[in-house]
């Protein structure tokens, strides 16, 4: 009877084992996807901000220079996506030499990383949208305002026939 215990618990400790090896392997490759596929999010989430950055550029050349010309030096989405997405190669070219040796730890912390990167370049997003509409909506002010001011000036540029000025009438004489 207790050659049979053994055995059972033996055989139990090695079905623990290899569930145990089993679930450690399925927590890695899910690892490994996670970083895959959040490296993949992150290149479209700064395709998607150069987008949007450019789009940012062209409102601002619509605006009047003198008070954009700050705004459009630090405009420059190529540089600062070229930079993002050479650091995603570095990500990628590290996941490709050290999926195999890295512990599940570093792994995780890759994914962390990786994550709250996209949570980051994802707020800046917003951000991005709300001046984008800020800027669009000064825009329209500055177009109302300036069509105002040129439809008050229209009768009075020059080469344009001036209205008649309204003279007072001339006494009527009388006779004395």
């Amino acid at each position: 009877m207790s050659l049979l215990n053994i055995a059972v618990a033996l055989v139990a400790l090695l079905g623990l084992a290899l569930w145990l090896r089993e679930r450690m392997l399925n927590r890695r490759g899910r690892a490994l996807r996670d970083l895959l596929d959040g490296a993949d999010a992150l290149e479209s989430q700064l395709q998607d901000y150069r987008r949007r950055m450019l789009s940012l550029r062209q409102t601002l050349t619509q605006l009047p220079s003198d008070m954009t010309a700050p705004a459009m030096a630090s405009v420059d989405p190529d540089r600062q996506v070229k930079t993002a997405l050479r650091e995603i190669l570095a990500h990628r070219l590290w996941i490709k030499q050290h999926s195999n040796s890295a512990t599940q730890g570093e792994l995780d912390e890759a994914v962390a990383a990786l994550n709250r990167s996209r949570t980051q370049l994802a707020s800046q997003l917003g951000l991005l949208d709300e001046m984008a509409d800020q800027l669009h909506m000064a825009g329209q002010g500055l177009r109302s305002a300036y069509q105002g001011v040129s439809a008050a000036q229209a009768p009075f540029r020059p080469g344009k026939s001036k209205p008649a000025p309204q003279l007072p009438e001339p006494p009527t004489p009388t006779r004395h």
